[in-house]
C-alpha cells in the first residue's frame, strides 16, 4: 500500500514535471505578434497608453522579438543585451519619462527569473554578489 503511494505521487511528480517543461516549449515557440501583444497587455496595465504610443510600443516589440529569435538561436548574450537597449531606446524617444519608468519597471518584473547561482547569474562568476574571484 505505501509502495503504491509512493510510486503514485512520484509519477505525478514526474508528469507535472514534463507538463512544465511543455509549456515553456510552447511559451518560447510564440510568434513575436504573440509576445508584443502579451508585453503590451502587460504594458497597459500601469501605463495609459495613447493610440500612437500603442501602435509604436507594438512595432518595436514585434521588430524586438524577430531580432531576439535569431540571436536566441546563436545563445549570444552580447547581442540580445544590444537589442534591449536597443529597444528600451526606441521606446524611451516614444514615451513620456513617467512612463518610460513604469515601463521599465514592468519589463522588469516580466524578465525570466534565472537562478542567482547558476553560470553568469548575479550570484555566479563575475556576478554583482561577488560570487567569482574578481578579476584574480
Amino acid at each position: 500500500m505505501k509502495l503504491r503511494v509512493l510510486l503514485s505521487t512520484v509519477f505525478l511528480l514526474l508528469i507535472s514535471q514534463v507538463y512544465a517543461q511543455e509549456e515553456e516549449m510552447r511559451k518560447q515557440m510564440r510568434t513575436p505578434e504573440e509576445n508584443a501583444v502579451e508585453i503590451l497587455g502587460k504594458l497597459e496595465e500601469k501605463i495609459e497608453l495613447d493610440d500612437q504610443q500603442r501602435k509604436s510600443v507594438y512595432d518595436i516589440h514585434v521588430d524586438f522579438f524577430t531580432s531576439m529569435q535569431e540571436v536566441m538561436k546563436e545563445r549570444n548574450r552580447e547581442k540580445m543585451e544590444e537589442l534591449v537597449e536597443a529597444r528600451n531606446k526606441q521606446v524611451k524617444e516614444i514615451l513620456e519619462k513617467k512612463q518610460y519608468r513604469k515601463y521599465l519597471s514592468v519589463m522588469q518584473e516580466n524578465r525570466p527569473q534565472r537562478p542567482e547561482g547558476g553560470r553568469g547569474g548575479q550570484g555566479g562568476p563575475g556576478g554583482m554578489r561577488g560570487g567569482g574571484r574578481g578579476g584574480m
